[in-house]
């Protein structure tokens, strides 16, 4: 038992002596933790402190943070720039709000968000480009595209990120972040822009820059082409600096241009240019003056348009307008064109001719060769009228056969009836086709302006209305158009009957119509003028019927008559004691061509016994216009009997002045149209000058229709010869002629 005792006793001590122990130790170990809990309260303190200056400087950290974010923010929304983030973990994207700090996000899958924003032509661009981003295949992601804005429009934005973070084991992409920029009006400048440069590069015309000097700074492909010069050997030269044409004119041009650009900011104009290439040009040239906000000048701007080809298709037009094609001519519309120029220019062009041609018989000859053949022989008469009439204002093809001459009447050029004997001496030269010879001639017909009219029409009917009687005649001949036959055409079919009655029937009356001596008044003989007394319209005057007369064979029986009236009424005057006097009779161009002048002649100078001293035979000056030489043989033939030759109406015909010292003229005589305009001093000049001109070659001089004693005194004064008109008698009767003559001898 004691010893149970004794151990429980042993097992106490041991106890107590452990719990003495552990006392001990709780209490090393609470002074421990004493000394533990003062160092964590100075440590405390000591962080509490650390804390404050950290939060101080965070403070100071963060309001300069602000400040920056805010300057950025700024800088964003200037450039149009705007931070986003994507949560590739929960699919969400953010893009902060440039203003504030807030995020907006979005739950919505992101490629769900890219196809609903972005447009349909972009969407899979930029699909693979963020996927090849995020696999880690580049290095940032960056697209250029175009997304919806909430109004609906389309705008173009510059997308730029990058992955910030990955899972560290797999390196799935978690987080990305980046920036869009607005470039949507940058993109419409930099389309602009292009478009400019392409308009520029592209244009089909030429385009060049000027500095203010008007020196090239820059020329597009098409100027260069225009040019055929390099760029490089434009640039830096003046305008005009590289064309070749005389470089005053240019220096004048240039200055001209920049007074236009002065006053009206811009210049516009055509010209032809031969550049130092060579290349000659027409072109059209636009420049404008660009200046600066002080409105100073600091560019030209030009464009240039090579007008060459259409100027080539306008002359090629031009021609088929205006030209046969077969004979190289000028066509019926250029004719008839340029003929009203030169009527309506009346100063410059006084007197012209408008001459018809026509080849004879050509319908058969055409029928007879080929219409090949044909064609060569008007391009070969075509050439003839054209060397041989180098003197016309126009030569023209107006339709198959026909032909026309506009010829201006002048002293300088041959005159008309040479010109028109001429073109049928030319013509009788023959024509070669394919070793062929052919022989052809042509029928002409003239009307002369002012004469025979003064309109287009009129001149060219007229004109084709002596080429009809030409071709009446049997062609290869030349007939002048006369107003009165023309005029009178209407009535000449009944007036023809009744005139070859009136010849049958003694109705024609000769009348007598004295002239008188200048100087003492005294009768120097009388105009024999034929009259008809129509038994029912009464007297007609010779102006009506002698025109008939001349297209028909009666002229030749008029003109017989009315030289054996005067031929036996000089036989009268003889007998009654007047020797001296003689009685002029006027002849028709038709009686001495048909060749039986001469004879009536010859059978009156025997038949009444009287001289050729005592007659004078009067001719107009259109008589030489035709068969020149037979006119001339005539007119010695009769001067070889001593007959007078008196040229009348001179001045108002077609002839030349040679006619009068080359034919065996006597008298000139004066037309009535000039006498009548005594008093201005522009027809008197003309009087003077005939006058003058007649009595200086030998001529005597005839001044017909006097009618008043101011127009007497003048031609007195002048020393004209012979005065004729009412003023002294009108046309008498034979019987108070006689008695006229008794008077004043």
């Amino acid at each position: 038992m004691l010893e149970k005792n004794k151990q429980l006793v042993d097992v106490a001590e041991q106890h107590n002596q452990w719990t003495e122990e552990l006392c001990q130790q709780l209490q090393h170990e609470v002074n421990k933790s004493k000394d533990i809990e003062a160092q964590l309260q100075f440590n405390n303190h000591l962080l509490e402190q650390k804390v404050r200056d950290r939060t101080y400087d965070l403070t100071q950290m963060n309001e300069s943070l602000e400040e920056h974010r805010q300057n950025l923010a700024f800088a964003h929304e200037t450039a149009g720039i705007r931070p986003w983030e994507w949560n590739l973990e929960n699919q969400t994207v953010g893009v902060t709000n440039t203003h504030s700090q807030a995020v907006k996000r979005d739950s919505e899958n992101h490629y769900t968000l890219l196809h609903k924003i972005v447009h349909p032509d972009d969407i899979e661009r930029v699909k693979n480009a963020l996927y090849h981003h995020i696999c880690g295949e580049t290095l940032r992601y960056e697209e250029t595209y175009r997304i919806k804005r909430p109004n609906g429009e389309w705008s173009w934005i510059h997308d730029v990120g990058q992955v910030i973070q990955r899972h560290p084991e797999d390196q799935t992409p978690l987080r990305m972040v980046g920036i869009h920029r607005d470039i949507n009006q940058e993109r419409k400048d930099q389309e602009r822009l292009k478009l400019s440069a392409s308009v520029f590069e592209q244009a089909s015309e030429g385009i060049f820059i000027l500095d203010e000097n008007f020196n090239y700074i820059e020329v597009n492909p098409k100027y260069e082409q225009i040019t055929e010069l390099d760029k490089q050997v434009i640039l830096g030269k003046q305008l005009f600096e590289i064309t070749k044409q005389n470089k005053l004119h240019h220096q004048n041009f240039q200055l001209s241009i920049l007074d236009t650009l002065a006053h009206e900011h811009e210049y516009e104009g055509e010209f032809q240019e031969t550049y130092h290439s060579e290349k000659s040009c027409f072109l059209w040239m636009h420049i404008n003056a660009v200046k600066d906000e002080q409105d100073r000048v600091i560019n030209y701007i030009g464009i240039v348009s090579d007008q060459t080809e259409r100027k080539h298709q306008e002359q090629r037009l031009s021609y088929l307008t205006n030209y046969d094609t077969l004979t190289d001519l000028p066509n019926r519309f250029y004719y008839q064109q340029q003929l009203h120029q030169y009527l309506v220019n009346e100063a410059a062009i006084q007197h012209l001719a408008v001459i018809r041609l026509n080849i004879d018989r050509f319908r058969t000859l055409n029928e007879l060769v080929s219409n090949q053949a044909g064609n060569e022989l008007l391009k070969q008469v075509a050439q003839r009228l054209r060397i041989s009439n180098i003197d016309a204002l126009l030569v023209a093809h107006l339709s198959a056969d026909d032909f026309a001459i506009i010829y201006e009447m002048s002293p300088l050029h041959p005159p008309i009836h040479q010109l028109c004997n001429n073109i049928v001496e030319n013509f009788s030269q023959p024509f070669y086709i394919a070793d062929q010879e052919y022989f052809v001639s042509v029928s002409i017909g003239v009307a002369m302006f002012p004469e025979h009219g003064r309109q287009v029409d009129n001149l060219n009917t007229h004109a084709e209305q002596a080429l009809n009687e030409a071709k009446r005649l049997g062609g290869n001949t030349i007939r002048y158009y006369s107003n009165e036959r023309a005029n009178l055409a209407a009535q000449y079919s009944d007036l023809e009957l009744d005139l070859r009655k009136a010849i049958q029937n003694n109705e024609l009356v000769v009348y007598y119509q004295p002239k008188m001596t200048t100087h003492d008044n005294l009768v120097n003989g009388f105009e024999a003028l034929i009259r008809w007394e129509h038994p029912s319209k009464g007297l007609i005057m010779p102006d009506i019927f002698i025109p008939l007369a001349e297209s028909t064979s009666l002229i030749s029986d008029i003109g017989q008559f009315v030289l054996h009236q005067a031929a036996k009424q000089l036989q009268r005057w003889i007998e009654l004691g007047y020797p001296q006097v003689h009685i002029a009779v006027n002849i028709v161009v038709q009686q001495v061509l048909r060749g039986q002048l001469l004879h009536d002649v010859d059978t009156i100078l025997s038949q009444y016994k009287i001289s050729g001293h005592n007659l004078e035979l009067e001719i107009t000056e259109s008589a030489f216009l035709e068969n020149t030489e037979t006119v001339k043989t005539v007119l010695e033939a009769l001067k070889d009997r001593h007959i007078s030759i008196a040229l009348d109406d001179f001045g108002t015909g077609y002839s030349s002045l040679a006619y009068l010292t080359e034919y065996p003229i006597d008298t000139l005589k004066i037309d009535r149209a000039f006498i009548s305009k005594i008093g201005n001093s522009k027809q008197d000049a003309i009087v003077n000058a005939m006058i003058a001109m007649g009595k200086t070659i030998g001529l005597k001089v005839v001044a017909e229709g006097v009618e008043t004693e101011a127009q007497r005194d003048y031609l007195q004064k002048q020393n004209c010869d012979i005065l004729q008109g009412y003023l002294f008698a009108k046309p008498l009767t034979a019987l108070d002629a006689t008695k006229f003559l008794q008077q004043h001898s």
